[in-house]
């Protein structure tokens, strides 16, 4: 067994067969498995997502909000959580089609760095980069985060938004951003986890499903296993928001769209509608019940530069 999963559960038949592998088997293993589903063509995910391609849970305050919205305000309130100044360097691990980091390229004046298992991802955000007219302060390369060698201390913040599920070694990883956040740098996670007390069959065919069939790989923890390994890197929790009523209106639009739009899929990736519309109809049940949880964190390395305490939260839970 692999060190990178002594401290943590394996909850799947997947996890127990990847922490058998190195790591270094297990980097190839995401990297060949996960990109897949995101190699399809482009086309098909604006079809199903917002205009900026964001494959994470949007923020809603009411069901009558649409999905455009929805993500605007989740864009939003990452940026005012992170608050980049000028000069600041990001990493945005697995920046997908490059949603969130070309917003905060457009609305801040940081330099930002995107990673990638996916080369057409890769290609679209270059390209969105230069049409947003911010190619100067963006690059994007095509590299699992375990094959970074970061100088320590040489990030202003680092996100994982809708990627670290992907991830088996997370202590590696966590460990990882310890070292290459400057003090006071930010960590930001948007993403989904099992809650402690088990709900539901976790190694379901359903499961299996949406975790292998559609999505290459996937380990979901505990909230608290994740807030742990954060802690032991080093670094303070400034705030845990849940979303998972949010993420269940997305899924709704994203099912919306992939039926709206099944025809036109299916001429350019026979069978892929399937895939899309079954995982996330499954998703979907599973965050309505709270079998799976959605959650944004924000940690920091020493002292903060944002002030949580003055966030305004509006609305009310639906």
């Amino acid at each position: 067994m692999t060190t990178a999963t002594t401290n943590l559960g394996l909850r799947h038949p997947d996890e127990r067969v990847a922490a058998q592998r190195t790591p270094e088997e297990q980097r190839a293993h995401e990297a060949r498995e996960v990109a897949q589903h995101y190699e399809h063509n482009p086309e098909i995910f604006s079809l199903v997502l917002d205009k900026r391609l964001a494959y994470s849970t949007g923020v809603f305050l009411s069901p009558e909000e649409d999905l455009e919205t929805g993500q605007e305000r989740k864009f939003a309130r990452v940026a005012a959580k992170l608050n980049i100044q000028p000069g600041e360097k990001v990493l945005d691990v697995g920046c997908g089609w490059g949603s969130l980091l070309l917003y905060l390229a457009q609305h801040t004046q940081g330099d930002f760095h995107g990673i990638t298992l996916s080369s057409r991802q890769r290609e679209v955000a270059l390209q969105r980069a230069k049409d947003w007219g911010v190619a100067d302060r963006v690059k994007v390369e095509l590299k699992h985060v375990e094959e970074l060698n970061p100088a320590p201390e040489s990030y202003d913040v680092v996100l994982f938004s809708g990627s670290i599920v992907h991830m088996h070694n997370r202590e590696t990883i966590h460990q990882l951003v310890g070292r290459t956040l400057k003090p006071g740098g930010r960590l930001f996670i948007s993403d989904c986890y099992f809650p402690a007390q088990q709900r539901g069959d976790r190694d379901s065919s359903a499961t299996r499903y949406i975790f292998v069939t559609a999505l290459g790989y996937c380990r979901l923890l505990t909230l608290s296993e994740e807030l742990g390994l954060i802690e032991q890197a080093g670094l303070d929790l400034l705030h845990v928001e849940d979303l998972t009523s949010s993420y269940v209106q997305t899924l709704g639009y994203w099912i919306d769209n992939v039926r709206k739009n099944r025809e036109h899929i299916e001429s350019m990736a026979p069978g892929f509608a399937k895939v899309l519309q079954g995982y996330m109809m499954v998703a979907k049940l599973s965050f309505a019940k709270r079998t799976a949880l959605e959650y944004m964190i924000l940690a920091t390395k020493g002292a903060p530069k944002v002030h949580v305490a003055g966030w305004p939260i509006p609305g009310s839970a639906k």
